[in-house]
C-alpha cells in the first residue's frame, strides 16, 4: 500500500454522509480531493466529492473525518480501526468532546494520529454568519504533525480556529449550546408559531427553536447525556426556572 509518509495531506474522507456530513464535505473540497462514504448511497453529492466503499475511502485518504453521530462513534470506530492506514490521521467532528476523544484512544490503533475538532456552526448556522467560523481543535495523538496543517486550511476556509482541551470544551459547550438547544426543544414541545404581533425577541426565539430542530433529535440526545457537564447545566436551568417563577407569588 503506497502511504504518504510526511504528513502532507493530499485526500481527504468523509465517513458518514448525512446532512452535516455533506456540508462538511462540501467544504473541504475546497482544499483536497474529499472521497465520501456512507451506508446508503447519496444521490446528490457536491462537486468535488465522489462517493466510494468505506474500505477503499480509508486505503486512499491521508486524513479521515467521521461526521457521524456520537452514540454511534463506538461501532464506527470498531468498524474503520482495521482498516486504516498506519500513516492517516482520524479527525473527529463531535459537539462533545471527552467520551468521542477516549473512544478514538482506546478503540484505534497506536500508530493512528488523532485530532479532536467540533465545528461550531452547520448548514444553517453558516450560511447566516458573517463573521469567522468557530472551530475547535486539539491534538491528541500528531506524530506526522497534520495538526498545523489542518489548522492553515481551515483558517483558509473561512475558520476561527479555537485550541481548546476536551475537558474546557464539555464545560463550554454544556452552556453555550446544551442551553441552546434545550431551549429550542423546550420552544418546540409548546408548538410555539409565528405571529402577526410577534415581538422582536419572539422571532429570535422562533430562529432558536427552528435552527435547533432542524437537527436531528439524535443530535440533541447525545449532546445532553455524553456532555458530562449538561445535567448540572440542567439543574441550573430548572432552578432559575423555579426562582424566576417565585417572582410571580
Amino acid at each position: 500500500m503506497e502511504t504518504t509518509g510526511n504528513g502532507e495531506i493530499h485526500r481527504v474522507a468523509v465517513v458518514g454522509l448525512g446532512r452535516f456530513g455533506l456540508f462538511w464535505a462540501r467544504t473541504l473540497s475546497r482544499q483536497w480531493p474529499v472521497l465520501g462514504t456512507s451506508r446508503r448511497e447519496s444521490l446528490s453529492l457536491p462537486e468535488g466529492v465522489k462517493q466510494v466503499p468505506l474500505a477503499d475511502a480509508l486505503a486512499a485518504a491521508d486524513v479521515v473525518f467521521l461526521t457521524v453521530s456520537i452514540s454511534a462513534m463506538p461501532e464506527v470506530l470498531r468498524q474503520i480501526a482495521p482498516l486504516l492506514r498506519p500513516d492517516s490521521t482520524v479527525v473527529d467532528t463531535c459537539s462533545v468532546k471527552t467520551v468521542p476523544v477516549q473512544q478514538m484512544v482506546d478503540i484505534l490503533p497506536r500508530d493512528v494520529d488523532i485530532i479532536a475538532t467540533h465545528p461550531m456552526f452547520g448548514p444553517d448556522s453558516a450560511r447566516e454568519r458573517s463573521d469567522l467560523l468557530p472551530m475547535i481543535v486539539w491534538p491528541v495523538r500528531d506524530r506526522l504533525q497534520r495538526y498545523h496543517r489542518l489548522n492553515q486550511a481551515f483558517t483558509r476556509l473561512g475558520m476561527n480556529v479555537i485550541p481548546m482541551s476536551p475537558a474546557d470544551h464539555d464545560r463550554e459547550a454544556a452552556l453555550t449550546q446544551g442551553v441552546t438547544h434545550l431551549v429550542g426543544r423546550v420552544l418546540k414541545a409548546m408548538e410555539l408559531s409565528p405571529s402577526e404581533i410577534g415581538t422582536l425577541g419572539y422571532t429570535r426565539l422562533l430562529q432558536v427553536m427552528e435552527q435547533t430542530c432542524n437537527d436531528p433529535v439524535q443530535l440533541f440526545q447525545d449532546l445532553q447525556r455524553f456532555n458530562p457537564y449538561t445535567r448540572q447545566m440542567r439543574q441550573r436551568f430548572s432552578e432559575a426556572l423555579r426562582q424566576t417563577e417565585q417572582l410571580l407569588e
